[in-house]
């Protein structure tokens, strides 16, 4: 066996090329707006609690 750098390495199918997935692309975005609706309503008290916690301290 030689310890060679320059080889390809070896692998049972060829590599893909990179390149753009829409459909996840998609499925990303819908969970990002998904989150950040459940999250808005959470945002004012999450501001009333961080004001609190930077003027107490």
């Amino acid at each position: 066996m030689s310890d060679e750098n320059d080889e390809a390495p070896r692998s049972v199918r060829r590599h893909a090329r990179s390149m753009a997935n829409a459909e996840m692309s998609a499925v990303g975005y819908a969970i990002a707006v998904g989150l950040l609706v459940l999250l808005l309503p959470v945002l004012p008290f999450l501001a009333v609690i961080w004001l609190v916690t930077r003027l107490t301290s």
